[in-house]
C-alpha cells in the first residue's frame, strides 16, 4: 500500500527536489506551498505523515504544527534550516514527532520517515470534527471562525487560541500549564497570570454574564474547561 506524505514548504525548488526523494511506488507525495494550504490538505487528503518546514511566510512551521494537533494526531516531521535546541525542543513539545535540520541526506530521510511510520503503523489516525458547536456558541477549527447565536464574535489571534483549545478539549479540564504551552508556546509555560487574563476577555464575549460564567468554568487552582456540546 503507498504512503501518502504530504510536505509543507513555502520553497518550490525544495518541493521539487522531496518529489524525486520520494519518486518510488512506496509512496504518494503531496505538496504544499503555505501552512493555510498544508492545513487544508492534510484534512481533505488525510496523509500518512507530514513533513514541514518552520521559515513560512503568514504563518510559521510551529503555528501550522500547533492547529493540526488540535485536529489530528498523524507524525509530523520538522524539516528546517532553522536549527538551535531551543527551536528543536520547542517544535517537539509542540507535537512534532522528529525535527531535522536542512541540509540533510536523502537516505537519512526517507529512513526517518520509514522508522517513523513503521512505530505508527496499526495504530489509529484520527482527524477531529473541525468545529464546537453547544447549540449557541459555534468555534470552526478550520476557517477560524466564532460565532454566538449565529452572530460573528471579534477575537484577537491569541484570544482565539486560547479558545481553541478549550474548544479541542470541550468536556475535559485543561491545566493551565498546557493552556500556555499550546496557546502562547513553551517558553511561557510558567506564566500562569496570561491565562487568567485572556479567560477573562473571553468570558467578556461569550458569557451572557461574565461574572457567572457556564461556558468556560473554572477548576480551581487547575485549570478551564469548556462545557460540552450536549450539556
Amino acid at each position: 500500500m503507498r504512503r501518502k506524505i504530504l510536505v509543507i514548504d513555502d520553497d518550490r525548488s525544495f518541493l521539487e527536489a522531496m518529489k524525486q526523494a520520494f519518486l518510488s511506488e512506496d509512496y504518494e507525495l503531496l505538496t504544499a506551498h503555505s501552512g493555510r494550504d498544508g492545513i487544508q490538505q492534510a484534512l481533505a487528503f488525510h496523509p500518512d505523515l507530514i513533513i514541514l518546514d518552520v521559515m513560512m511566510p503568514e504563518m510559521d512551521g510551529f503555528e501550522v504544527c500547533r492547529r493540526l494537533r488540535e485536529l489530528t494526531n498523524i507524525p509530523i516531521v520538522f524539516l528546517t534550516a532553522k536549527e538551535g535546541e531551543r527551536n528543536v525542543v520547542r517544535g517537539l513539545v509542540m507535537g512534532g514527532d522528529d525535527y531535522l535540520i536542512k541540509p540533510v541526506g536523502i537516505a537519512e530521510l526517507r529512513a526517518r520517515v520509514d522508522a517513523l511510520l513503521r512505530r505508527t503503523e496499526g495504530g489509529r489516525r484520527t482527524f477531529h470534527a473541525p468545529n464546537y458547536d453547544d447549540g449557541e456558541l459555534f468555534v470552526d477549527l478550520t476557517q477560524q471562525r466564532v460565532t454566538l447565536r449565529g452572530k460573528s464574535i471579534e477575537l484577537t489571534p491569541q484570544e482565539y487560541r486560547v479558545l481553541a483549545v478549550l474548544a479541542q478539549n470541550a468536556g475535559q479540564v485543561v491545566t493551565h500549564r498546557e493552556l500556555l504551552t499550546r496557546a502562547w508556546g513553551p517558553e511561557l509555560a510558567n506564566m500562569e497570570a496570561y491565562v487568567h487574563l485572556y479567560i477573562r476577555y473571553l468570558r467578556s464575549k461569550i458569557e451572557d454574564d461574565p461574572a457567572e460564567p457556564r461556558r468556560i468554568t473554572t477548576k480551581r487552582g487547575v485549570g478551564y474547561m469548556l462545557r460540552p456540546p450536549e450539556s
